[in-house]
């Protein structure tokens, strides 16, 4: 029984050996990138071509926030331009420069807020279409609240996620420092539209 294993085993050898004891054997040419096969009386040779990645030149692009919204006796309006480096296809960053303006009124509540500052932001797309961000953001807040005046400096954090398709990018974001009697924004959560150039 065992010997019958045996036979097969050295015969799967033999055949092995033999199939590669047939296969031509190539050696390298002082040429870069060239092969040359001493059975081939043709002396031809073969020219080995490397696949690369196609090589990624960083650049600057432009973009930023616009908004613009009108609700039950309020008014928003966004304007944050920004620049940004790409480092790679997946990974950016960049800074930028935030106004914010928002008021409302109403018949037990009135407050308004100017905001000016700036932000540093990175973001990262683990694939094509899904742009993962983070943003700091540092205003100088000038606000009236039911004619009480104050102003003072306020953090954001904004941590994001946006489906990206060419230079557009919707999402929501979230403020991780978040202090609602501070914020100039009315919640934590903030949808967006951002644009590349």
């Amino acid at each position: 029984m065992h010997n019958k294993y045996i036979t097969v085993f050295i015969l799967f050898i033999l055949g092995v050996t033999e199939i590669f004891s047939q296969q031509d054997s190539v050696k390298t040419n002082t040429q870069s990138g060239y092969h040359y096969n001493p059975n081939n009386t043709e002396n031809r040779q073969t020219k080995v071509v490397k696949k690369q990645k196609p090589h990624f030149n960083p650049y600057w692009s432009f973009g930023g926030n616009l908004g613009l919204s009108f609700w039950n006796g309020g008014t928003d309006i966004l304007i944050a331009p920004k620049v940004y480096y790409n480092f790679t296809p997946q990974f950016m960053a960049g800074a930028g420069i935030i106004y914010n303006y928002s008021d409302y009124s109403s018949s037990f509540y009135d407050y308004k807020y100017n905001s000016f500052g700036g932000s540093i932001l990175g973001a990262f797309r683990p694939v094509r279409y899904l742009q993962l961000s983070a943003e700091l953001q540092t205003v100088k807040t000038n606000r009236d609240r039911n004619d009480i005046k104050d102003d003072y400096w306020n953090e954001s954090l904004f941590l994001g996620a946006s489906f990206v398709s060419g230079p557009v990018a919707v999402g929501i974001q979230f403020d991780a420092l978040y202090d609602q009697g501070k914020s100039p924004y009315s919640s934590a959560w903030t949808p967006f539209i951002s644009f590349y150039f």
